[in-house]
């Protein structure tokens, strides 16, 4: 059984929806185990390194840090995808971003009597008083289907509706004024961006799925495992659950339907509750 209250996320109902023992194994036993989610081990060290990196180096530039300064500190010589990436997002985001902008922001919202939470990348105002969620990508381009399919296409947009209402001098924020942007950094001379424009009617439809599938999950007496071993060549249980033990190698993942080892709040390491939150 799940306690009373828990904290939903994006990752956790992603990892449900994959496999309902994986996500009992995470979110509510918290209960660690070494496999490695691909392999071979040095390629997800080095990009998880290299997505850390872009992330802080996005973060910084977004608290007024100089390019040229952050190019000197946290760049070094042989970076040559994380370079890249940054020289698009530094194109793009002059293009496309305006001034208004919070980074690395977590929001939680009240959902019955448990909370919803967000861990956004960039969440911008734009003058016109509309918002842009930005979910910085460094892995291949996801189909636009299957990212729309995808938990954090979801949730980020609802909890910003329900408790992003501070950045907007203190009034809710209209669904319809909210783009959701995944942007791949590897793609182009700025990046490709995937958009999902919100709506009242898509909110609502995002509310119902979210109670129902809650709902199922706080209902459950037991969290079986996935029928579809695919899953599991992407789980660091696999071995506990007796699924195997060699780990797929990161391009056999299938395009953004299984959950991106370095897509989660936690890291793949860190625990939810060592996360802050700005909650309403």
């Amino acid at each position: 059984m799940i306690p009373q209250p828990f904290q939903f996320s994006q990752s956790a109902l992603q990892d449900y929806g994959e496999c309902p023992r994986r996500f009992e194994l995470r979110y509510v036993a918290q209960f660690d185990w070494p496999a490695l989610d691909v392999g071979p081990g040095l390629e997800l060290e080095a990009r998880v390194r290299e997505g850390q990196l872009f992330h802080e180096l996005v973060h910084q530039h977004t608290l007024g840090v100089a390019p040229e300064l952050l190019e000197s500190t946290l760049l070094e010589p042989g970076d040559e995808d994380l370079k890249g990436w940054w020289e698009r997002y530094l194109r793009w985001q002059a293009a496309r971003l305006p001034r208004e902008r919070q980074a690395e922001l977590t929001l939680s919202a009240p959902l019955g009597a448990n909370r919803l939470m967000a861990k956004y990348d960039l969440v911008a105002r734009q003058e016109d008083g509309s918002f842009l969620i930005v979910d910085w990508k460094t892995g291949r381009p996801s189909r636009p289907a299957a990212l729309k399919r995808r938990w954090q296409s979801v949730v980020y947009p609802y909890v910003l509706t329900q408790a992003g209402g501070w950045l907007h001098g203190g009034e809710p924020i209209d669904p319809e004024r909210i783009t959701m942007i995944y942007w791949f950094a590897g793609e182009g001379e700025q990046g490709k961006t995937i958009e999902f424009p919100y709506s009242v009617a898509q909110q609502r439809e995002d509310e119902a799925r979210l109670h129902e599938v809650i709902g199922e999950m706080l209902a459950r007496p037991d969290f079986p495992l996935t029928r579809d071993e695919r899953a599991c060549r992407f789980c660091r249980y696999r071995s506990f659950c007796d699924r195997g033990r060699e780990a797929a190698v990161w391009e056999e993942s299938p395009d953004g339907e299984l959950s991106d080892p370095l897509d989660a709040e936690d890291g793949g390491s860190l625990r939810l509750d060592d996360l802050g939150e700005v909650a309403f």
